[in-house]
């Protein structure tokens, strides 16, 4: 009884953990933003954009010669970022931003097709992973060059939308920047090691209670994998940060099937057709192209989150009753 007891409230300590922390990141993250004139949006996909934990679970799936573990990993944790993390935050607050670059969406198009012929063609694996790597080294240096043109863009939401807590950049240029980046830092590493606690008390909590293994990976795990992207999702659209939150899903979505799948796929090479991987890809090209048409109305509403919390459910009901198809 003490153990259960133990780990359920180093589960509660963690999320409180990721709570604070997510506060203490985006609070400076956004003053250097505005210090440095740089783009929210980018600074959310190269800075939050980044999984290195599900890319290392995926990578020591494929070396143990688990290829559905490891691309159940890269297509699932994609579908449930893109849909759960949303579809909550959308029931209490209406998203606005401004419309995405097709360059994005055309990236993930060549991608999710990429990854469809990694499932069609045997031994095309090993081809698809070098692509998805190629892709991520030009969405990397597109955005380094092309940074100044998304900061143009969300000029508008920098100085009206956000306002930065009402915070002007002069008054900011006076404030210490060597704290804000070391507070930006600090604020994101409690949130990496309130990730980690969060994952270890969840599975020692379903390890004491023997819960299934079905209700463990598609529920318990798909939230706790989720959790730092749920809370800084809500936190930067309470904190009038949205560009921060939504370039982070974006840049976590091609993060996965970029890095993640890359390296997994050179080292699987292959993967025995089944055809659950159909259904999930389906899913996942869905969820793109009904973000690729909410961006053109440069709004979310609870509806959206309505919907994505269909799709959530429909990824779950799909891989518990048809993952052995």
């Amino acid at each position: 009884m003490l153990g259960i007891t133990l780990w359920i409230l180093v589960f509660i300590g963690s999320y409180f953990i990721i709570f604070f922390a997510a506060d203490i990141f985006l609070d400076n993250l956004k003053d250097i933003c505005v210090i440095y004139n740089l783009s929210p949006f980018i600074i959310g996909m190269l800075v939050l954009g980044i999984d290195p934990e599900e890319s290392i679970a995926s990578i020591i799936a494929a070396i143990n010669g688990l290829p559905y573990v490891s691309i159940g990993n890269v297509v699932g944790n994609s579908i449930i970022a893109m849909t759960l993390p949303f579809s909550l935050a959308l029931l209490f607050y209406t998203l606005k931003f401004k419309s995405l670059s097709k360059f994005y969406f055309i990236l993930l198009y060549i991608l999710i097709i990429n990854l469809l012929f990694s499932f069609l063609f045997n031994n095309f694996m090993f081809i698809s992973g070098l692509i998805a790597l190629c892709v991520y080294i030009i969405y990397f240096f597109r955005n380094l060059r092309h940074y100044s043109q998304e900061k143009d863009r969300n000029t508008g939401d920098i100085e009206e939308d956000l306002k930065f807590n009402e915070k002007k950049p002069m008054e900011l240029q006076g404030s210490s920047k060597a704290k804000k980046i070391f507070l930006t830092s600090i604020g994101l590493v409690f949130i990496f090691i309130g990730g980690e606690l969060l994952i270890l008390s969840a599975d020692q909590i379903i390890d004491i209670l023997h819960i299934p293994e079905a209700f463990f990976g598609f529920i318990i795990i798909g939230f706790v994998t989720n959790v730092e992207e749920l809370t800084l999702i809500l936190k930067s659209i309470k904190k009038k940060a949205v560009e921060i939150g939504f370039g982070g899903m974006v840049g976590k979505l091609i993060w996965n099937l970029t890095i993640t799948f890359g390296i997994s796929g050179v080292i699987m090479t292959h993967i025995p057709f089944k055809l659950i991987l159909i259904w999930n890809w389906i899913i996942l090209l869905l969820v793109i192209v009904y973000f690729n048409l909410s961006s053109r109305r440069e709004k979310l509403t609870k509806k959206d989150g309505l919907i994505l919390l269909v799709f959530f459910i429909v990824f779950i009901i799909i891989n518990v009753f048809l993952a052995e198809i």
